[in-house]
């Protein structure tokens, strides 16, 4: 074996989306204070499958978007993510509503509500992974191994060892999965998943509207097929999301500009101002997963390779980059006491901390969208006005912007 066969890390995180390049940045801060107990900082490596990411003009708008709540803008922050995406494409949203088709504005709240500035912003992914890209390029302790692929992994004593496609070599004292639901770590640690299919599939829509006074606002409005909802972006610009059968939406893709137009205006509330232009749709399926344990012999798993969430709660990122905080802070820990990465209880501590709280949040979701979608919605809707006192639902809608604490 030629020596440049074998590479060496601290940590190697499988996945380059979001939420595994904000593991890699969250390390980096180790990396960033004086020696640890004659520790320089870790060396990390990321294995991404994709190309690494590209910068985006300004006047493009990415498909996906995610809303990034007080924790996770706290986390980039501190990182100096946020240094590399301009202010202009984070969209502040102080006020949630929620309602159905004929009391769309049934239950609002403001982030005033709970002493908070605002709830977060919308961010469109492509542009904060590129961020989170540009940032990691400048560590020196950092390897992004684009375009890689891995072909095994074996766990041995005191290390996990990964061959890749290309013959390489790379090991680390810990593994971590990152690489999304069908998280090939999570499979090869024998690792079980509980999953729901919602027989939904979620399409998105972005457009350019007429005009876009409430741009802080985003709402949410439940019809029996599924939810729609409006992520307000800048410059005039809005991201729907549409929630239906996966033959109805199939329909609706293959549907020219000018017909699907007809189609939100028949069935988004009225309050939706004029679509200008449609820029671009997709669409992708609905599911819930929860794996049953988040750790292994030097493995531990994060974001979607860990849980993946109903969209409707935009909380996606956010769990995973919660995560990103808590496994930090024990990895952090355990090289305080002077301990190896793979510590066992720097794992389990990480484990007992994230587990029950994303079990939690993916509990009270499927709660919420089992209501709406249940023979008593109507009944219950009706009730929706007096939901703007303290109920069990406002606390269920309010976790969801917040996030867990």
């Amino acid at each position: 074996m030629a020596d440049t066969d074998l590479q060496r890390f601290d940590v190697v995180i499988q996945g380059g989306g979001i939420v595994g390049l904000a593991m890699a940045a969250r390390l980096g801060e180790i990396e960033a204070r004086s020696p640890i107990d004659g520790h320089p900082g870790l060396t990390i490596a990321v294995i991404d499958a994709d190309q690494a990411p590209e910068a985006l003009s300004e006047d493009t708008l990415a498909l996906r978007t995610t809303s990034l709540n007080a924790g996770a803008i706290n986390l980039l922050e501190r990182n100096g993510v946020l240094a590399h995406l301009p202010e202009w494409f984070l969209t502040t949203f102080d006020r949630l509503e929620v309602g159905d088709r004929t009391r769309p504005v049934a239950l609002s709240f403001d982030a005033s509500d709970i002493q908070l500035p605002r709830f977060g912003v919308f961010v469109e992914n492509d542009r904060l992974r590129y961020a989170l890209w540009q940032l990691l390029k400048q560590r020196e302790r950092v390897s992004l191994l684009a375009e890689s692929r891995v072909r095994t992994r074996e766990v041995l004593p005191d290390r996990q060892r990964l061959i890749l496609d290309n013959g390489d070599i790379i090991e680390g004292a810990l593994l971590i999965g990152a690489d999304g639901a069908r998280s090939m770590v999570r499979r090869d640690a024998g690792i079980d998943a509980r999953s729901r299919d919602y027989a939904q599939n979620a399409q998105v829509i972005n457009v350019r509207l007429a005009e876009h006074r409430d741009i802080h606002t985003t709402w949410q409005v439940f019809a029996p097929e599924g939810p729609l909802a409006l992520l307000p972006l800048h410059d005039r610009q809005a991201s729907l999301i549409w929630y239906d059968r996966p033959g109805t939406v199939q329909s609706r893709m293959a549907m020219d500009d000018e017909m699907l137009k007809a189609t939100i205006r028949q069935h988004f509330p009225p309050r939706l101002p004029e679509i200008e232009t449609i820029i671009e749709r997709g669409q992708f399926p609905i599911a819930r997963q929860h794996a049953q344990r988040y750790i292994a012999p030097r493995l531990a798993l994060i974001g979607d390779a860990a849980h993946v969430i109903h969209p409707m709660a935009g909380q996606g990122v956010n769990l995973g980059l919660a995560d990103v905080e808590i496994l930090g802070d024990q990895l952090d820990r355990a090289l305080r006491y002077g301990r190896d990465l793979g510590d066992q209880r720097a794992l389990k501590h990480y484990q007992r901390h994230q587990w029950p709280r994303n079990a939690a949040m993916l509990t009270a979701v499927d709660q919420l969208y089992d209501i709406f979608r249940s023979p008593m919605a109507d009944l219950f809707g009706r009730g929706l006005g007096g939901a703007n006192h303290i109920t069990p639902v406002k606390r269920l809608m309010m976790k969801m912007a917040v996030g867990p604490t």
